[in-house]
């Protein structure tokens, strides 16, 4: 049986930047232990598999596993799924209902312009009590006066994972952390987030607001992975504290040194109630492939 795959970057409009994903269009007949074998042999972040929805209010349904096992949401993930589906016609009009790992989740495509944007669905997750900018300083191993920028200050986020969120003073700071795992475990915030996302808006990059990046357990020193998973926290984090709220900021994840990815984040408000959470981005199909399983 051959089993075809679609490699696809996400949040770049520029073949061989942004994130790696491959995306399994038509994958009803794969087994879970098969998806899982797959999704190792890739060694991708990220790898998708599509399956027709048995609901008929759902277009498809996704699964999103990493080398390592199922993943949970992954925005660069469901935004190279989303281009997967208009690309090959299974979506043919502008909007879709699909189902996430059994979380249901609407995109927008624009199949023209390759860009994907979802409608996250909003948990709110705050958390201002985090350690002192002097033991934050001793978790990611750069000056206790390089954190903070503007009026921002570190805390908590989650939607619907948790993030420390830490804000830094300009893009040298950025590119200087380094993740202190031993300092982190032993921190009591260790426990209440998932990673850490760091960001600036001091940087050298045109046309976008914020600089960001994730470090943390499992990410290795020389690793920029994508933050796709973050933004919908950031969102959260930048509307925190604000009534009435509209925000929409374009993210930039990597360097001239690795590859670079450009998310649009938006978040909007009504009184204290935020109303919507949407993340987007352009997607390029890069290459396509075949996989010979066994019957």
């Amino acid at each position: 049986m051959k089993q075809k795959y679609t490699l696809i970057d996400a949040f770049t409009k520029t073949p061989f930047a942004g994130a790696q994903i491959a995306v399994f269009t038509y994958a009803d007949s794969l087994s879970e232990p098969q998806k899982q074998l797959l999704a190792k042999e890739l060694n991708l972040t990220e790898t998708v598999f599509i399956t027709r929805s048995l609901d008929e209010r759902y277009d498809a349904q996704l699964e999103i596993f990493t080398p390592q096992g199922n993943s949970g949401f992954a925005g660069h993930a469901v935004v190279a799924a989303g281009y997967a589906l208009g690309d090959a016609g299974i979506v043919k009009s502008s909007d879709a209902r699909i189902l996430v790992n059994g979380n249901e989740i609407d995109i927008t495509l624009s199949v023209k312009n390759k860009k994907v944007q979802i409608n996250i669905p909003v948990t709110e997750k705050y958390d201002e009590y985090v350690p002192s900018n002097a033991d934050l300083s001793q978790i990611i191993g750069i000056d206790e006066r390089d954190i903070g920028y503007n009026t921002y200050k570190p805390m908590l986020a989650g939607c619907p994972d948790s993030y420390l969120i830490l804000p830094l003073k300009n893009n040298q700071a950025l590119r200087k952390a380094k993740f202190n795992e031993n300092k982190w475990q032993l921190s009591f915030v260790a426990s209440l987030a998932k990673q850490i996302l760091l960001f600036t808006g001091d940087h050298p990059f045109k046309d976008v607001n914020f600089a960001a990046r994730i470090i943390g357990k499992q990410i290795s020193e020389k690793e920029d992975p994508p933050i796709g998973a973050a933004a919908s926290s950031f969102g959260l984090y930048l509307s925190y504290g604000k009534n009435d709220y509209h925000r929409s900021c374009l993210v930039q994840r990597g360097d001239e040194l690795s590859r670079i990815s450009i998310l649009e984040v938006n978040v909007d408000k009504k009184g204290p109630k935020v109303m919507g959470l949407q993340l987007g981005g352009h997607a390029v199909k890069v290459g396509e492939g075949y996989f010979d399983l066994a019957d």
